[in-house]
């Protein structure tokens, strides 16, 4: 029920893109960015439009008496007339915002010079009169911010002015203004340099508002992950989770979730009373065959070899088994709470003694002990419980010759260091691949070498760990595929 561990990293693509929070956060921060943006350019655009509207009723109240002349010289071209409309022309024109007048048959009538310098000469009213080409060539923005029929240009000191026909006669005469506009770009600049500024500062607030919100309306889904993760087997009738403050819609996933580990606790209590009334119920009868078995054997001076193999192998199976049923026990009666311990110390020198003469009565490779130099003195002595610490020894040793070739030698030797007492069990057989090695221990794991190598039922070694862990110790194993594998049990020194 508990998660594996040592799952892999996430990268920081997959954190933004692939969690919830990412998500919410991208969606927010992209939301408001959109927002924030339009928001501006429409505050720009406004101003703007604000500007084209002052200055072009500006130009207009200034030529006033410039569009009755130019109407008057349209329907009587008189001297007098087209002489009025010049004197006009030089009158209302000055270096920030001057006129002239387009004819309809092409010629120009333009003001005096200002100062002496021609500012409105005839290169700088062509650009200023002609038709942008397009809204995406030169300053491909300028036409979309200001209106096809606006034309912006900049004369020799390099001062911007807008021009734009103010009126057209009947006739076809067109009267043109330049105003310069240098100062009101530069205006236009500061507000908008003023709102990039607004725009950034209120950006950066934001996304720190959104990151600490997110977090927040998803730290019940993250309590709920955390507290679902310490749910194991063992747990599960206690294991409910209890959420403060959560949103409605993570409590009901929170009830739903309780209601799911209740059901699952009754189910594994009732497949662990299974388990352990099958297991006690069949135990019997194989021992009694067993025992039958073995009362055949001795007296089967009437029976030929192959009727002696026969026997011999169902005695073996019948023993195989029945230690998978004992071991099927020790797991439910410790997931019921029901597995006892009397510890106290133990000789383990004459415990790993006692279980090499039972491994070698049926084992047909050698078996070699190494004892310390202390044993010679006396015992040496550890916690444990010494069935407990023999049935564990005996498990390995079996472990370790059904995944050895044969002749090969199994070892055993015992240390001592720091309070700590070491049996290692070491074997030179088929050894176990470095991802299978994480999960050894597991119930019902086995790794895909000894699958193909050997049958069996994948409990040995989680009821080895059981039992060493319920006697105040832990082992572990290193192992190399084709090398073999080596197991040590540590148990506190008595």
């Amino acid at each position: 029920m508990a998660p594996q561990a040592g799952s892999p990293p996430h990268g920081w693509w997959q954190r933004l893109f692939g969690s919830l929070l990412g998500q919410l956060r991208v969606a927010a921060f992209t939301s408001v960015f959109l927002g924030f943006t339009a928001a501006s350019a429409f505050t720009v655009l406004i101003n703007q439009q604000c500007l084209l509207r002052q200055q072009q009723s500006g130009q207009r109240l200034a030529a006033g008496s410039l569009t009755i002349w130019l109407d008057q010289t349209s329907s009587d071209p008189s001297p007098l007339n087209a002489s009025q409309l010049r004197q006009e022309l030089d009158r209302l024109s000055v270096r920030e915002r001057f006129f002239w007048v387009h004819r309809n048959d092409g010629s120009l009538l333009l003001p005096g010079p200002f100062s002496g310098e021609p500012v409105a000469n005839p290169g700088f009213i062509k650009r200023a009169m002609a038709a942008p080409q397009g809204p995406w060539s030169g300053l491909s923005i300028t036409p979309l911010l200001i209106g096809t029929d606006y034309r912006l240009v900049r004369d020799q000191a390099g001062n911007s002015y807008l021009s734009h026909p103010l009126h057209r006669s009947a006739e076809g005469s067109q009267l043109w203004v330049a105003e310069d506009i240098s100062t009101n770009i530069a205006a236009l600049r500061t507000i908008l340099l003023g709102l990039l500024g607004v725009w950034i500062l209120c950006l950066g607030l934001t996304l720190v508002a959104i990151s600490i919100l997110t977090r927040r309306i998803l730290q019940p889904l993250q309590d709920l992950h955390r507290l679902a993760a310490g749910v194991t087997s063992e747990s599960l009738a206690s294991s409910h989770l209890k959420l403060d403050h959560a949103p409605l819609e993570v409590e009901e996933l929170a009830a739903s979730f309780n209601d799911l580990l209740d059901r699952l606790a009754l189910a594994w209590s009732q497949q662990r009373h299974f388990v352990g009334l099958v297991s006690h119920e069949l135990r019997n009868p194989l021992m009694i065959i067993g025992g039958y078995l073995r009362r055949l054997q001795r007296r089967g001076q009437n029976l030929d070899p192959e009727q002696m193999r026969a026997l011999a192998t169902t005695e073996a199976e019948t023993h195989r088994i029945t230690r998978m049923l004992n071991d099927l026990l020790d797991l439910s009666r410790s997931e019921s709470g029901q597995l006892q311990m009397v510890l106290a110390p133990v000789a383990v020198d004459e415990v790993l003694t006692t279980a090499c003469d039972l491994a070698r009565s049926q084992l047909s490779r050698p078996l070699l002990l190494t004892l310390p130099k202390e044993a010679a003195d006396g015992p040496i002595r550890a916690v444990a419980e010494t069935d407990r610490l023999q049935q564990v020894l005996l498990n390995l040793i079996e472990n370790a010759d059904k995944y050895s070739l044969p002749g090969r030698p199994i070892s055993l030797d015992l240390s001592q260091d720091a309070g700590k007492l070491c049996i290692r069990v070491q074997d030179q057989g088929i050894g176990i691949s470095p991802e299978d090695i994480p999960k050894v221990f597991d119930r019902f794991h086995r790794g895909r070498n000894a699958i193909e190598h050997e049958r069996g039922s994948g409990l040995g070694l989680s009821v080895v760990k059981l039992l060493v862990e319920a006697m105040g110790g832990s082992i572990d194993v290193e192992s190399e595929i084709a090398v073999g594998s080596s197991f040590h049990i540590h148990l506190p020194a008595a």
